[in-house]
């Protein structure tokens, strides 16, 4: 893979392709795409371009047709990963999930929540018994949610941990979340938090 940090910086490479050796100036953010896609297809970079060199028409360079490829491979690729994102509702994911659970932006809005949620905050809390009065409820989180969401943007292969307290009036109630990112909400970003034991 090329080292070079500039992805805009052209960089040279030789390739023996077909007994033939063929140089190609690319910028760096080509070279990098090229072996991400070679390497997806299992695949080296001279078998691809020799397979490219006989699909080739026209009159446009090799070097042309490559970027072309690796350009058109690229957004193959991101189609495909939005529509296997487009597939995920965040909002039937809490749903379907038998512990209490909601979304929530990183404004702080409660975006969904489903009936365990509401189960949970009913049986703590007399007096939840209309959308008003839950609108009424004050949602605190240990760790500030902005960083809760900027920490998961990094990294999203784990859950992350917060205390939180729910208060009501003049009761409050503290517990545990685990929480991830909501795959299909990012305008603005949101969290789907589960509630997983007391504080």
């Amino acid at each position: 893979m090329v080292s070079d940090p500039d992805p805009f910086k052209p960089h040279f490479r030789a390739i023996n392709s077909a007994g033939k050796r063929r140089g190609f100036r690319l910028e760096g953010v080509f070279w990098k795409a090229l072996e991400t896609v070679t390497k997806n297809d299992g695949t080296s970079v001279a078998e691809y371009v020799s397979k490219l060199n006989h699909e080739k028409t026209g009159e446009s360079g090799l070097s042309s047709y490559l970027r072309a490829s690796i350009m058109q491979r690229v957004l193959e690729q991101h189609d495909s990963l939005r529509s296997r994102i487009d597939k995920i509702n965040s909002r039937t994911i809490v749903s379907a999930c038998p512990v209490p659970g909601f979304i929530i932006s990183v404004d702080k809005r409660i975006l969904y929540q489903n009936s365990g949620f509401l189960m949970y905050l009913q049986t703590r809390f007399t007096g939840l018994d209309s959308v008003e009065a839950l609108s009424n409820i004050k949602l605190t989180l240990e760790t500030p949610l902005i960083d809760l969401i900027e920490e998961m943007g990094r990294d999203s292969s784990r859950p992350k941990y917060t205390g939180f307290t729910v208060g009501y009036g003049e009761r409050r109630l503290r517990g545990r979340l685990s929480m991830a990112l909501a795959p299909d909400m990012d305008d603005p970003p949101a969290a789907i938090a589960f509630v997983s034991g007391p504080a």
